[in-house]
């Protein structure tokens, strides 16, 4: 099996460059390997991988394959956006309330998610979140009904909270305590979906075809990978060592719990406001074609990619809240680039760099609470944070982008990136703290 993330020659007249080569040899074959064959760190990666043992590793495979699926039905809709607004003549408020709708069944199920998984089997939470994802994005978009739709993305919404948190508490478990290489692999995976799903419609877009065809093959992969993961044989997790780190819902008070918490409720709104609303941001105020503003997301997810890539090969250390300050300052500055200059490269270059800055905040985040909090309840607290700021601002971005024009809501989202760093510093201070109590 080979997932390859190219440019195509017809598309931007070059020779294809592969970015991502992911093979898995055979899921009963404990050779399996992971190798990124653009990427000089592909040892290291095949070394991580051999780490665990047969039946982890081809879990971790499969979770790479569902996890890149992810990334694509959470990114296409962006892409999609300025042909559906134009298509059903809705405006960027009705619009932001569409898109609110898939971060609302998100916030939802992460943390419904979050309580399952300590008492049901995570391998059904996740099939059934896959399937009825399958379902809806088969709808998605196919009548211009808002209500309807925004139901459809409330289902979508459903499913990609599953995903999240049945992935994120496997890898946690997967994951040596203290390090971070596998969860920023898997994230890379993600990004992956990201660069594929946009660049699909992008080319969907500018053949004719409309974006409804992407949304079939999306519906597709999801009911492909529900019926893997059903099939699929889970290893038992240290529920043990999970249960001693719950305490029920005591988790969710302990300090570094609820600062995690309000950082990904705010880098969420931030990476996945950017990722919906530059698509639209190149189209009305740089005046390019719609398949353009397509491919500027998956500039973005480009960005992404690199960044989480070079963090799984090339970081092994436990310090992991000094890069998130690092790579929030990344993000500040690179969206001072994208709203200052005026060059359609110059943007592209700052979408990608803003990319590059978002690319490591969410899974380290996630490895510093798994740290020292290991449960389900953990986990699925964290990530409705991330729930929250999906459907939060997102809208807030298509209210001021409707009284302010686009440049103004992307002046919002520079501020958030400056209040990540600042609350950065804080985390930095509350790890100390917990350190030296531990």
């Amino acid at each position: 099996m080979c997932i390859r993330v190219h440019r195509d020659r017809n598309l931007f007249g070059e020779r294809p460059v592969c970015l991502l080569n992911i093979r898995a040899t055979d899921f009963q074959d404990k050779s399996a390997r992971l190798t990124t064959s653009a990427f000089p760190g592909r040892k290291g990666l095949t070394r991580m991988i051999s780490t665990l043992d047969r039946s982890t590793r081809r879990l971790y495979v499969l979770f790479l394959l569902g996890f890149a699926t992810f990334g694509v039905i959470f990114t296409i809709i962006g892409a999609a956006l300025p042909q559906i607004i134009r298509t059903f003549q809705w405006s960027y408020t009705l619009t932001g309330a569409v898109l609110a709708m898939s971060a609302v069944g998100y916030f939802v199920s992460t943390f419904v998610c979050g309580i399952l998984t300590q008492r049901l089997p995570p391998k059904w939470i996740l099939s059934t979140g896959l399937f009825l994802g399958a379902v809806a994005m088969s709808l998605f978009v196919r009548w211009p009904s808002p209500w309807l739709n925004l139901v459809l993305n409330f289902c979508i919404g459903l499913c990609q909270g599953a995903v999240e948190v049945v992935t994120n508490l496997e890898v946690i478990h997967m994951e040596k305590r203290g390090q971070s290489r596998l969860m920023n692999l898997m994230h890379s995976a993600f990004c992956v979906g990201g660069i594929v799903g946009p660049a699909a419609v992008g080319y969907f877009l500018g053949t004719g075809a409309g974006g409804r065809v992407a949304f079939a093959a999306a519906a597709g992969l999801l009911a492909l990978m529900a019926l893997l993961f059903g099939t699929f044989r889970f290893p038992a997790i240290r529920q043990a060592e999970a249960r001693r780190d719950s305490h029920g819902a005591r988790v969710m008070l302990q300090p570094l719990v609820i600062l995690v918490t309000l950082l990904l409720l705010l880098y969420v709104g931030a990476e996945l406001g950017v990722s919906t609303w530059i698509s639209e941001y190149f189209v009305r105020v740089h005046g390019t074609a719609a398949s353009m503003g397509a491919f500027a997301v998956s500039i973005f997810w480009i960005g992404l990619l690199a960044g989480r890539l070079t963090l799984s090969v090339a970081y092994q250390g436990s310090r992991q809240e000094y890069i998130v300050l690092g790579l929030a300052l990344l993000s500040a500055a690179a969206l001072g680039v994208i709203l200052l200059v005026t060059s359609t490269s110059a943007v592209a270059f700052g979408v990608f760099l803003t990319g590059l800055g978002f690319s490591g905040i969410y899974p380290l985040l996630l490895v510093v609470v798994g740290r020292y909090h290991r449960s389900g309840m953990a986990v699925g607290t964290v990530t409705t944070g991330g729930g929250v700021g999906s459907f939060t601002f997102p809208f807030l971005m298509a209210v001021l982008a409707q009284r302010l024009g686009m440049r103004g809501g992307f002046w919002f989202y520079l501020g958030l990136s400056c209040v990540i760093a600042m609350l950065s510093v804080v985390l930095i201070a509350a790890v100390r703290r917990r350190s030296a109590a531990s």
